[in-house]
Parts: structure tokens; sequence; C-alpha cells
């Protein structure tokens, strides 16, 4: 992840500077696809991994990405030296499919492996992965702003494609390469039955629309914060690291009460209204006119998305496996794997769709309107989870006294059909 945000502070900017037509909707929309790309090619490429990994074992897939993404990470810092506006956009979009593919064999053959080891832990060892994804998020801007702003366009690329590398060949000597995933018969149509149950489908729509106002963030928040505030992209990077701060410290946390005291179903509503929330005061909404911006109001909604976003998204693949159990699959690690990959692909492809509606309307609407309609999508999700889960209470009490009735006035096929003197008398 750290290499996936290494361009965030600085790159709109560089873009928008080689664009024939600078600040129009087609350029905005244009330098958001660069962005959009890596998830379309994260969500194509995870819906179909989790089928792999029994056959190649996570080792093999882990260490192919890692390869992917530091070598395309590495080439992306001499996009900068291409003027020509077409051919920029090109090598700009091979380039981040390619980190795209590298990015999803990484975090499903992740998911599947973690998964398996800590079967019992589903919901804090998602936590921690998220936290962990988040401190490279916060690391990346921070620091790849402040290199920018002493070295210029290429070293970041360069120092964050080395690591990226260099973990790479620990992963090599460290993971041992015996680790197998097993088959199950079972699973292999768990994407198509999934599909057709509304709970896992909200489940899928939920990564969607997470994804979708975290990628909005990407290509837009550093252009409104220097346009309206003339800060640096060092300081854009240090938001960026409140931002992520809070996701890390929010992302375990939520995990640890996932796995004890509250359902995923439960806290994703939480989740959904603090992102929301947050992104209604992000600008603040310019077409209502109650607030004027400010840099510590920006500051403090950055810091409120991050904690909404480590929320909802620690939740997502417990509560698609909370699904799937439901349904009747069976726990395997295949099925982890297969569940893991669904919720990066359309959590992907909703990072993918931010970039590229948010700039769109952004060209439109301007910034703050922009976060303002994605906010609405977030909140609107939160009660059709509210919705369910009232659903399910009614369903669940209905069943419960059908059931008694049924209980007292019909003996089973399993009531004994004579009852001992404890039983008769009630004692």
């Amino acid at each position: 992840m750290i290499c996936l945000s290494v361009m965030i502070p600085f790159f709109p900017t560089e873009a928008a500077q080689k664009d024939p037509h600078p600040n129009s909707v087609e350029g905005l929309s244009a330098i958001g696809f660069v962005f959009s790309i890596t998830a379309f090619m994260q969500f194509l490429t995870a819906l179909v991994i989790g089928k792999i990994l029994p056959h190649s074992g996570p080792k093999i897939i882990i260490i192919l990405g890692g390869m992917l993404i530091s070598g395309s990470i590495a080439l992306f810092g001499f996009v900068n030296r291409i003027d020509d506006w077409p051919q920029f956009l090109g090598i700009c979009y091979a380039l981040r499919a390619v980190q795209g593919v590298g990015t999803a064999f990484e975090l499903t053959a992740s998911f599947a492996l973690l998964f398996g080891i800590f079967p019992a832990s589903i919901s804090l060892v998602s936590g921690l992965f998220h936290g962990f994804n988040g401190l490279g998020f916060a690391i990346g801007p921070a620091l790849s702003g402040s290199i920018y702003d002493q070295h210029g366009f290429l070293l970041p690329f360069i120092i964050y494609g080395g690591i990226m590398a260099a973990s790479t060949a620990a992963v090599m000597v460290l993971l041992p390469g015996d680790i197998e995933i097993e088959a199950d018969r079972k699973s292999k149509d768990i994407f198509m039955a999934a599909l057709k149950l509304p709970v896992s489908a909200l489940w899928l729509a939920t990564a969607l629309v997470a994804g979708a106002a975290g990628g909005l963030l990407e290509p837009g928040i550093s252009p409104y914060l220097r346009d309206e505030f003339g800060i640096s992209p060092s300081h854009v990077g240090l938001i960026y690291l409140l931002h992520s701060g809070v996701f890390i410290i929010t992302a375990p946390l939520t995990g640890y009460i996932g796995d004890r005291y509250v359902k995923p179903k439960h806290l994703v509503i939480i989740g959904s209204f603090l992102h929301g929330g947050a992104l209604v005061l992000l600008g603040p909404v310019k077409t209502a006119g109650v607030l004027s911006p400010a840099l510590w109001r920006s500051t403090l909604s950055m810091a409120i998305v991050g904690g909404g976003l480590g929320v909802t998204q620690t939740c997502l693949v417990p509560g698609m496996l909370n699904a799937l159990y439901k349904a009747g699959f069976t726990d395997s690690v295949e099925l982890h794997g297969t569940a893991a990959g669904m919720i990066t692909g359309f959590f992907s492809l909703g990072i993918g769709i931010g970039p590229l509606v948010g700039s769109a309307l952004t060209g439109a609407v301007g910034f703050p309107d922009a976060a303002a309609m994605f906010a609405l999508v977030l909140i609107a999700n939160g009660f059709a989870f509210i919705a369910f889960s009232v659903y399910e209470c009614i369903r669940a009490f209905v069943r419960k006294s059908g059931s008694c009735n049924t209980n007292a006035d019909t003996p089973s096929e399993t009531t004994p059909l004579i009852r001992d003197n404890q039983d008769s008398t009630g004692v």
C-alpha cells in the first residue's frame, strides 16, 4: 500500500501541467482514470485469484505480485519525461494496470493465508491486516510529498520500488514454500451463489461504496487543499498521515470488538455514518452556504474519514464470510480466499469508480459538493444495513414463535414418546 499511495500528494498537479486543456472535465477525468485503472485491474484479478491459490500456493502469488508492483512503481518515475499528452496517459495507464494486478495477487493471497492460520480470529486478523495497509497509506504520501519537494518527481518512485523489491526478496527467503491450500469442491460456485444471496450482495455493495468514497480522495483532495488553503505537497502528505493514522488505530480495534462483542453487520452501520458525515464537512458543501472552508475542519474531517473507513473495511470480509456460512458453505481456506477475493475485487472496483466519477463531478460542481454526493450514498448504505438488521430480528422472532407453537402441539421425530417422571412434573 505504501507504493500505491506514493503519487497522491503531487501527481494530479504534475499531470495537469501536461494537459493541453487543464481543469477541464475531460482532463480531470483522464487524470482520475490513472488512479482508477489500478483498482479496476485489482477487481478483475481478485475475482479469479481465489481459484488459482489452491494450485499454486500463496507464496508464489505473493512473490509475483511483489515483482509486478516494484517494477511498475520504479518505471513510473520516468513518465514525467513524456511531453505528449496521449503518450503520457497511455504509459501511465499501462504501468498502473500492472500495479493493480500485482496488488490483487498480494492482497488476496495474504488474506487467504492469514485466515487459514488464524480461523478463530478472522475479524482481528482483518483489522490488523487493514491497519498495516493503512500504515502504508500513512507513510506513503507523507514521505513521498517531502521527497518530491526536495528532489523532484523521480526519486520517490525509485525509493518505493526498491523497498517493494526488498520486501519481496524477504518473502522469498522467510516464507515457507510448502504451504498448501486444499481445494474444496463445494466452494467452486461460491461467486455465482453469493451474488444470488441478498445479504452477500449487500456486503459486496458496501465494499463498492466504501471503496468509491475512499477513491474519491486520491485525485481530488490534494488539488482542493492546495488551491483552497495554499499548502505544499508535504503538508498534504501530513494530513494524509493523520487520516491513515486514525485508520491504523481504528481497524484493529474494530477487529477486536467484532470478534468478541459486536457483529460486523452492526459495526458497518457506524462506519458508514462516520465516513459519510465526515465527507459532508470536508469541503464543506458550498451550495449549502452554512460553513466556510477551514483548514482545521478539513483536517479533522480527514481524520474522521479514516476512522469510518477503518471500521467499514475491517468488517467487510468477516461479514461476507458470516453470510456464506449461514448460506450453507463449508469452512475452508479456499472459501476464505474466494470471499476475500470478492470483497477485495468489489472494493477495488469502488476505488476505481471513485476517482473517475469524483473527477467528473469535481469538474462539474467542485470537490466539496462531489464529496457530499458520495456521503449521501454512504449514509444510505448505513440505513440499508439498519433495515436488514430489523428484518432479520423480525424474521427470527417469527421463526422462534412458530417453532415454539409447533413443538408444543406436534411431536417431532426426535421427541420421546414416553417422558420420565422428571419431565412430566416439570422439575
